[in-house]
């Protein structure tokens, strides 16, 4: 409950310096991401949105969802078994806009609810199965990244460093947007 409440105060701290937030654009997105330790690499999916800047058009604000899912080998090499983990991921993210000193850079930050699930397989007295494990966990995200145009479509490619809790993972994905 205690995160819900943090999201919900950024979102309303943010509408205090806000000169014209509302849905703006929309992009569907695909990356992929990378875990940290012996986690394999993932893909990923989500969406962003642009909902305006603050700060003297400086900064804007992007909601972000996203799903991915990667595998991890355990046991020895003629018995392994394959452990699961994916994470739907909530948040908001801010861009500073470099773009005058590099044009179409930017660079960012983020706060993100995690839903992190990891299933194994299990021995049971009957036979095998799955057991999972869930977990809500707060994290930063940290990101860099370009923004282009293909086809008269604003679209970007980006790069994120993503700090939750126990885990840290790498991405980079790349998305379109879709004026609204």
């Amino acid at each position: 409950m205690k995160k819900l409440i943090i999201v919900i105060l950024i979102f309303s701290f943010t509408g205090i310096f806000a000169a014209e937030l509302g849905l703006h654009q929309i992009a569907p997105t695909a990356g992929f991401i990378l875990p940290e330790d012996d986690w394999e690499a993932g893909f990923q999916l989500g969406a962003v949105a642009n909902i305006g800047k603050i700060l003297e058009d400086k900064i804007g604000l992007f909601p972000v969802v996203s799903y991915w899912s990667s595998q991890y080998k355990w046991g020895p090499s003629n018995s392994t078994y394959d452990i699961t983990m994916s994470n739907i991921k909530i948040g908001l993210d801010g861009h500073y806009d470099l773009s005058e000193k590099i044009e179409g850079v930017y660079a960012g930050a983020g706060l993100a609810i995690n839903r992190l699930k990891i299933e194994s397989p299990t021995y049971y007295t009957d036979g095998y199965g799955t057991s999972s494990h869930t977990d809500t966990e707060i994290g930063l995200s940290i990101l860099g990244g370009y923004n282009l145009t293909i086809s008269d479509y604003p679209c970007f490619i980006e790069g994120r460093f993503d700090l939750i809790s126990d885990l840290n993972t790498l991405g980079v994905k790349f998305g379109m947007f879709f004026d609204l």
